[in-house]
């Protein structure tokens, strides 16, 4: 039977994927890593080829990778979008059988969720996954010549996509159990503003994501199926209160959130 951990931002370091799977007791090719955003294994030209190696070395089983603000577009980056909405992945690049997941062929372990988000079953439990956040480095990646996705939020389009098909999903009586996200709603900033830099005037942070998950939050917080949610991007492992988790270098096992 598969186990499921969470983990937070990997940055393409080769050592946190040494870090994340040394706190896994034996881990099997069965097992599962869900990463919540920033793993960094492409981030526009940097191709980060030690981290990838180290992931298909120390981990046998299966990282499901979720785009972060710090993330290329994988399957915008590696797929052609045909009009039927059907994607085409380039030379090099499959999807999963099931169509839900794309890979690099040289590292299948390594699976990315679809750059607008969804719902997947991993485990027999229903995830909500939400991409995407602000880099609050955006001007400085800018000014400096580093990369930097200009599709790193939701758009407008793909939010109510998101939003449709989570609605549709409850209305049909599925379940969401868990909440995979990079970010949080802003209703949960008071539990972790002591992590903003104090130099950085947030009134020029763009916040678009994070009040969108509000709404969100009011979607998925209704569904009495619903366990916990998972993010990164703030850099600190926290729990925030008894629903909400902040993940950095620590990795969680699923089965501790599933009889709460």
């Amino acid at each position: 039977m598969s186990r499921i951990f969470v983990t937070g931002d990997i940055h393409g370091n080769a050592g946190e994927i040494r870090n994340v799977v040394s706190q896994i007791d034996n881990p099997t090719k069965d097992d599962i890593i869900i990463v919540c955003g920033d793993a960094g294994f492409e981030y526009q030209e940097y191709i980060m080829g030690e981290a990838k190696r180290a992931a298909r070395k120390f981990f046998p089983g299966t990282w499901i990778v979720l785009r972060g603000n710090h993330d290329s577009c994988y399957w915008n980056d590696h797929c052609t979008r045909l009009e039927d909405g059907t994607y085409v992945p380039h030379d090099g690049w499959a999807l999963t059988q099931d169509g839900m997941y794309l890979y690099q062929n040289k590292y299948p372990s390594i699976q990315y969720v679809i750059d607008g988000g969804g719902i997947y079953n991993i485990g027999g439990y229903n995830f909500l996954m939400i991409p995407g956040a602000y880099s609050i480095d955006k001007w400085y990646r800018l000014r400096m010549g580093y990369p930097w996705n200009r599709h790193e939020q939701l758009n407008a389009q793909e939010r109510n996509d998101l939003e449709s098909i989570t609605i549709e999903w409850l209305d049909m009586g599925f379940d969401i159990d868990f909440v995979i996200a990079h970010t949080f709603p802003m209703k949960m900033q008071h539990f972790y503003q002591d992590l903003f830099l104090s130099g950085l005037d947030q009134s020029s942070v763009d916040k678009t994501t994070e009040i969108w998950l509000n709404d969100m939050s009011r979607i998925y917080e209704s569904a009495p199926s619903f366990k916990h949610y998972f993010g990164g991007h703030f850099h600190d492992d926290r729990e925030l209160n008894d629903k909400y988790t902040m993940l950095y270098h620590t990795v969680v096992d699923l089965t501790d959130y599933v009889e709460e």
